[in-house]
């Protein structure tokens, strides 16, 4: 008998100690403030992660966050599909989309019965070989419409996912809609950018400096040979005034204020001057291959990029080229980065198979202190790059996302494995982002955002607050019920009660679950069941010692009588939590699992841990009465 409960305390003690190592980390990652959390980070990434990954997630309602009503925009999906466009084809899509954001009906019906109110039918911008009649181009969209739609929730889970986000809510609403929720983002514009992003990611060839650097020069020489200030007019007043300053303001809104200046500076015939001496544009004194344009003459220099003349200079000097801006403004974001890319497109963003972030290679030297992608094809892309990497080695590759350069490294080799890397990164950030574009891949249609609500970080904190005291008090009110009505042994249920919550918390800590608002409600209904079991328990003892039964009798008789009636309760409670956490999202999940996690432990508490302290106790003391 004394060899059983040996057995069983220690059993019981293995479990509470494991649970008290599985705690720690969410101990130590909550006591540490947001400062030291940065700190490690910095310091110790991997470090930080490895805590971080070990701790209990709070989910949106608790740690601040944002939710995202998204909506996958069908008009431009039916637009791109289309073989054909006509006036009638552009006037049914946008009456199509006034009416569905009324109605919210469905889009492809909607624009088939504009098109019949037109007199013309669908198959004329749709068919081919495959589909020749109506039905079978209305089938051909609907299908397109909804593997678009599936295919963003998709792209946007894997880019969410790979954002490091902690238990995303990612679903498809109606027909055409994706809700996102997520919890802890403290950048949300970041999250907006990479959840939004829809253009198709491209890789194109860079001109070489030499040609990029002639066709800046050429476009220099233009605008200063087009503007001259001997040229003069009379004004009303018959002041005489430079018609360099109109033509000036005329071609890029310069304002009367800096005209005059601009115009002095766009007259000089040396090659350092016009343009460049105005600051408008200059070469990056980095690789001379990229044009830098000062942040607040980004707009000047769109206009003359627009110039028909400029547009034939570049034609002319570069051939099938065009001009693409960087992405984000460098040199402490003073300027912006323009590239002269070739047109034609090396490599699609759909070849790619994998990519992720890393640390540079401690084995080049060019990469120690610095981050990197590596890359990995599929077997079409493999061809294609090798046959690309080959052909262009000494060159630079821009990667192209949105219409905007992300970034544009050297090829060194030729790469025929399929395998690459994208070398010289500053920041694991830059790493990630750039990865998770890579890998994400472009939408096949744009995602428009409807709505974005964001819970702040001190909200979810009274949520927390508000939560604990809850839980706390509730507990406090059993625990006093319990001793006032069943005295020590109500002391029992106690701790049998505490140990049941310390079980709960360890079990979620180790499957890294989320707790949310609706998950501490869970617990604090575990901790009423938990009760409800030892007063099952209690109250059969009570009748066995009514009869006259010895106190080891009516524990025995009590614990198992009321064994299969406390296992029926909880194991149908079990079976709906199962259904809630099946069929159920977001909140009504995080409420079935604690309640699932709650039913187990309980079970084990109630029956286990408390026999085991009646046993341990009738061992060592003789007992003639029990306080119950």
């Amino acid at each position: 008998m004394k060899s059983k409960i040996t057995t069983k305390i220690i059993l019981i003690l293995v479990v509470f100690i494991t649970a008290i190592y599985l705690l720690y980390p969410t101990y130590k990652f909550s006591s540490m403030t947001d400062v030291q959390k940065e700190k490690m980070r910095l310091d110790d990434p991997q470090g930080f992660m490895a805590l971080k990954s070990k701790t209990i997630n709070l989910g949106l309602d608790l740690q601040g966050g944002m939710h995202v009503i998204l909506e996958v925009d069908i008009k431009e999906l039916l637009d791109k599909l289309a073989k054909y466009k006509n006036d009638e084809f552009k006037n049914a899509l946008n009456e199509t989309e006034e009416q569905v954001a009324q109605t919210d009906e469905d889009f492809i019906n909607v624009f088939r019965e504009k098109l019949i109110e037109k007199n013309v039918k669908i198959e004329r911008f749709y068919a081919n070989s495959d589909r020749r009649t109506e039905s079978d181009v209305v089938s051909f969209l609907q299908e397109q419409t909804t593997e678009a739609v599936t295919r963003s929730l998709e792209i946007l889970r894997n880019r969410v996912d790979e954002f490091g986000v902690s238990e995303p809510i990612i679903q498809k609403q109606g027909d055409r809609r994706i809700i996102v929720e997520l919890a802890g983002i403290t950048d949300p514009n970041r999250v907006r950018k990479l959840i939004g992003e829809t253009a198709l990611l491209e890789f194109k060839l860079l001109k070489d400096n030499i040609v990029s650097g002639q066709v800046a020069e050429t476009i220099n020489k233009f605008i200063t040979s087009k503007i001259s200030p001997t040229d003069t007019s009379v004004t009303e007043n018959g002041e005489k005034k430079d018609t360099s300053v109109t033509a000036l303001e005329d071609m890029f809104g310069v304002s009367d204020s800096d005209s005059s200046k601009t115009t002095a500076a766009l007259s000089k015939e040396d090659s350092a001057s016009g343009l460049y001496e105005e600051g408008l544009f200059f070469l990056d004194p980095r690789d001379k291959q990229t044009l830098l344009v000062p942040v607040d003459k980004k707009e000047k220099f769109k206009l003359i990029l627009q110039l028909p003349e400029v547009q034939k200079i570049i034609s002319d000097d570069a051939g099938n080229s065009e001009f693409y801006w960087g992405a984000k403004p460098v040199f402490d974001d003073k300027y912006y980065q323009v590239y002269l890319v070739a047109k034609t497109v090396e490599l699609t963003g759909e070849t790619i198979v994998d990519a992720y972030p890393q640390p540079g290679s401690q084995s080049d030297p060019t990469s120690i202190g610095k981050y990197e992608v590596s890359l990995t094809l599929s077997d079409d892309g493999a061809r294609i790059f090798s046959r690309v990497t080959g052909a262009n080695i000494g060159k630079r590759l821009a990667i192209i996302l949105d219409n905007k350069v992300f970034l544009a490294p050297s090829l060194r080799v030729k790469i025929s494995d399929g395998r690459a890397r994208i070398t010289g990164l500053d920041a694991m950030a830059e790493a990630k982002d750039l990865a998770i574009v890579l890998k994400a891949g472009a939408l096949p249609a744009p995602v428009a955002i409807l709505g974005e609500q964001t819970v702040g970080p001190s909200l979810g904190a009274d949520s927390i607050k508000a939560g604990g005291y809850s839980a706390l008090i509730g507990l406090i009110l059993v625990v006093i019920f319990m001793t006032l009505y069943y005295k020590l042994s109500g002391l029992v249920a106690d701790f049998a009660l505490i140990t049941n919550i310390v079980f709960i918390m360890a079990v979620m800590a180790y499957f890294h679950a989320t707790l949310t608002l609706p998950g501490i409600a869970g617990i604090i209904l575990t901790m009423g069941m938990a009760v409800d079991a030892n007063v099952l328990i209690y109250e059969r003892i009570r009748e066995e010692l009514r009869r006259g039964k010895t106190v080891r009798s009516a524990i025995d008789v009590g614990y198992s009588k009321a064994f299969i009636t406390i296992l029926d309760a909880n194991v149908t409670t079990f079976i709906a939590g199962l259904v809630l956490y099946t069929y159920g999202s977001g909140p009504v999940q995080g409420f079935a699992l604690t309640l699932m996690i709650g039913i187990v432990a309980s079970m084990f508490t109630a029956i286990v841990v408390s026999r085991v302290i009646f046993d341990y106790a009738l061992s060592k003391f003789s007992i003639n009465r029990l306080s119950i």
